[in-house]
């Protein structure tokens, strides 16, 4: 019998801890529906490009304050993010 996968389980949602000590939700995205401007380049994520939507529910005004502040990265950019200048 083949384990449980967890990461599925959840949708391809994984928690991780920024640089800010925040806890975010990460959900990989296979393919864009729309075009979304990602924070950390700036570029476009382009329809069907894969990339990463990412969001704390940790903040001042809560969990669904968090879902609406929710942004789309490339997922070079969000591993990158911390890391830049």
């Amino acid at each position: 019998m083949k384990p449980l996968d967890s990461y599925r389980l959840m949708g391809c949602t994984r928690y991780e801890t920024g640089s800010d000590g925040l806890r975010y939700k990460v959900h990989h995205i296979r393919a864009a529906a729309k075009e979304y401007r990602c924070p950390g380049c700036n570029g476009i994520i382009a329809v069907g490009t894969a990339h990463e939507v990412a969001w704390t529910e940790e903040g001042w005004f809560g969990a669904a304050a968090g879902r609406d502040e929710r942004r789309h990265w490339h997922t070079g950019c969000w591993r990158a993010r911390g890391h830049r200048r």
